[in-house]
């Protein structure tokens, strides 16, 4: 049987900062957003090169 990663997740506690070290140290980019009242969910991707992506979770009433 064969497997392989689909993404990987992170939570992060700085979506903006998250999202800004992802595109300048790996050139990430973002593919897709949700958007819910208690948590964002954003998958960025390298766009293309590979078919992983990775899901940062920000939790808005996380604060450490």
């Amino acid at each position: 049987m064969k497997f392989r990663f689909a993404h990987n997740n992170f939570n992060v506690l700085d979506l903006e900062r998250s999202l800004k070290f992802y595109k300048e140290a790996l050139g990430f980019e973002e593919s897709r957003r949700l958007n819910a009242p208690d948590f964002t969910l954003v998958y960025l991707s390298d766009g293309g090169q590979t078919p992983h992506e990775l899901e940062l979770t920000w939790l808005h009433d996380r604060k450490k």
